[in-house]
């Protein structure tokens, strides 16, 4: 038994291969299933009825999508964005992130504490038994390396 299917993927009827030249056919509609027999020429036609019906409703749907509500990377755009600076925005970031991911694992959290975490300079280096200015020196050099992995 084949079955076919018409709008949001609801199953709309049910077809059984030809026998004897004959197909039999379940349709599922809001007042029940009602079964028919019909020829298999009939049966075909019906078939290929579907098909364009389906074909129709398909390329109907796609229409009202419009390709400019979506960036350059799939993502849906708000309607009063820029799409250039959403655009620049996430490249921006997928820089940053690549040369955040260049540096060693203890610069990393560092920079993990300070911007994620919003811990305040002398919160972390009470955290790391270390001076403030120990700090900030690892923060410098750490924005020096990623000034200079983001000139590249």
């Amino acid at each position: 038994m084949k079955k076919y299917y018409g709008d949001r993927n609801q199953l709309n009827m049910e077809i059984s291969d030809a026998e004897d030249g004959i197909m039999h056919i379940k349709l599922h509609q809001p007042t029940g299933i009602k079964e028919i027999t019909v020829t298999e020429a009939e049966g075909k036609e019906i078939i290929e009825l579907n098909r364009i019906e389906y074909n129709d409703n398909h390329r109907e749907t796609c229409r009202h999508v419009s390709l400019e509500a979506y960036d350059p990377y799939g993502a849906l755009v708000k309607d009063n964005a820029d799409l250039l600076q959403e655009t620049i925005k996430k490249e921006e970031m997928e820089q940053l992130h690549y040369s955040i991911s260049q540096l060693k694992p203890e610069q990393q959290k560092l920079l993990m504490k300070k911007f994620w975490g919003d811990m305040k300079q002398i919160d972390i280096a009470k955290d790391e038994n270390v001076s403030k200015m120990a700090i900030t020196k690892r923060l410098r050099t750490i924005y020096r390396h990623l000034k200079k992995i983001l000139q590249k």
